[in-house]
C-alpha cells in the first residue's frame, strides 16, 4: 500500500543519491509501493509470507528468508520500519551480521495493547531488537523516553528524526473557485459545503469509527458539512453499516484507497485523526502544510504535529463527543479555520520541511557506516 509509514519509506528512497546509494525495498507483495519505488529505479523484493498476524512457525520462516536475503546481498545497511517488520528484519539483519542496523518507529503499539500478557511480549520483543539496533529513529520525544525507560535503549544510540513534508507537493488552493471546482471533480456531494475528511486505514489504530460516529452526531445536531473518509482495512463494513444505519450515506463518503492525497488534502475545511497511538503522522504534517487546520487525539506523535489552539485541537482519545464538538466548532468558524490552516503551513515551512529531514537521515547512514 502506500500510506503513511509506506510514503515516508519511499520518500527516503526517492532522495537518496542512486549514484552514492544502491537502493533496495522488501515488502509482502507487489503494489503501489514498490511499483512506486521500481519507477525510481529501486530493486524490489517481495516475501509474500510476511504477513501482519503473529504465526510463529511461518514468521520464523521469514526470518530465515529474511537473513538469506540479506546474506547474498550483503547490505551495509537494513533500514526496517513498522512493528513486526522491525522485529523480523531486525534479528534477520543481526543473523546476516549486516554491519549497520537502523530502524524506524512509527509509534510503539504495547502501550495500546489491550491484555497485559500482550503488552509485555510486545515490550519484550522490542527490548530484545533494541539490543541489535545500531540507531533507533524515533519521530518524537516521547517515544524516545519509552526507549530509555521501558526498552533500555541506550540513549546514544536513539536519533530524534521528525517527519517532513514537500512543501511544493503539498500546498494550499488561495483561489476558491478553482479549490470548489477541484472538489467537484475529485469529491462526492455537494462542493461548496464544508469538507470535513480523514486519511487513514481503517482499523483499530486509527479509530474511524470515531470519526463516523462524530459525523453522524453533528450531522443529525444540523450541521451541512459533508465527512470524507480516504483509505481502507478490516472495518469498513463495519463503518459502511453504521452509515447506513444512521442515514447519512449521502453526507458520510468512504472514499477507499487513494493515490491523490496531495491533490486531496487541500480541498478540505478540517482534518480529523482520532488515533489510538502514532509516531508523526505524515497526513498531519501534509495537511498543515496545505493550510488545514486539525482536530485530533491527544497522544504522543499527534501532540508533535498539532498546537493546541494555534493550528488545530487536541482531543481526549476516546471522546467522539468532544471530537464531534471541536470539529462543529471550525465547521461553523471559517475565520478560525483560515488562521489555524495558515499557522499551521507556516510551521511546517519552518520547521518541517523534507529536506531537513532527509539530511539527517543521510548523516546519521554517513556516521554509522563510517565507523
Amino acid at each position: 500500500m502506500l500510506s503513511g509509514v509506506q510514503r515516508v519509506s519511499l520518500e527516503e528512497l526517492r532522495r537518496l543519491d542512486p549514484e552514492i546509494y544502491d537502493r533496495h525495498l522488501l515488502t509482502c507483495e507487489p503494489g503501489p509501493l514498490s511499483e512506486a519505488a521500481a519507477e525510481l529505479g529501486v530493486t524490489c523484493h517481495h516475501e509474500p509470507r510476511l504477513k501482519r498476524s503473529i504465526s510463529p512457525w511461518n514468521d520464523f520462516q521469514v526470518y530465515q528468508s529474511l537473513r538469506d536475503l540479506m546474506r547474498r546481498e550483503a547490505f551495509d545497511v537494513v533500514h526496517t520500519h513498522s512493528s513486526k517488520t522491525g522485529v523480523l528484519g531486525r534479528m534477520a539483519a543481526a543473523a546476516a551480521d549486516i554491519p549497520c542496523v537502523v530502524h524506524t518507529v512509527h509509534g510503539f503499539a504495547f502501550p495500546a495493547a489491550r491484555f497485559k500478557a500482550v503488552r509485555k511480549l510486545y515490550q519484550w520483543c522490542e527490548t530484545r531488537c533494541g539490543q541489535v539496533t545500531d540507531a533507533l529513529v524515533c519521530l518524537n520525544s516521547e517515544d524516545r523516553q519509552i526507549s530509555i525507560e521501558q526498552l533500555d535503549m541506550p540513549s546514544e544510540r536513539i536519533e530524534v528524526i521528525a517527519n517532513g513534508v514537500d512543501t511544493d507537493a503539498f500546498r494550499p488552493i488561495e483561489d476558491q473557485e478553482a479549490r470548489i471546482a477541484q472538489r467537484a471533480q475529485r469529491l462526492p456531494g455537494d462542493p461548496e459545503r464544508p469538507a470535513v475528511m480523514m486519511i487513514g486505514r481503517l482499523w483499530k489504530q486509527k479509530q474511524p469509527e470515531a470519526f463516523v460516529a462524530a459525523a453522524v452526531a453533528l450531522i443529525q445536531n444540523g450541521s451541512d458539512a459533508h465527512f470524507y473518509l480516504a483509505g481502507d482495512g478490516n472495518l469498513r463494513s463495519q463503518l459502511e453499516e453504521s452509515i447506513q444505519a444512521a442515514g447519512v450515506t449521502d453526507r458520510v463518503h468512504l472514499l477507499g484507497w487513494r493515490d491523490d492525497v496531495s491533490a486531496l488534502l487541500p480541498l478540505a475545511d478540517v482534518m480529523v485523526l482520532p488515533s489510538l497511538w502514532e509516531g508523526m503522522p505524515i497526513v498531519l504534517l501534509e495537511s498543515h502544510a496545505c493550510g488545514v487546520p486539525i482536530v485530533a487525539s491527544d497522544i504522543p506523535g499527534n501532540r508533535d504535529c498539532v498546537i493546541d489552539g494555534v493550528d488545530g485541537h487536541l482531543v481526549p482519545k476516546n471522546d467522539p463527543q468532544c471530537l464531534a464538538k471541536r470539529i462543529g466548532e471550525l465547521v461553523n468558524d471559517p475565520q478560525e479555520r483560515k488562521a489555524m490552516g495558515a499557522a499551521g503551513r507556516e510551521k511546517i515551512v519552518r520547521e518541517f520541511d523534507i529536506q531537513y529531514r532527509q539530511r539527517a537521515i543521510e548523516s546519521l547512514y554517513e556516521r554509522l557506516l563510517a565507523r
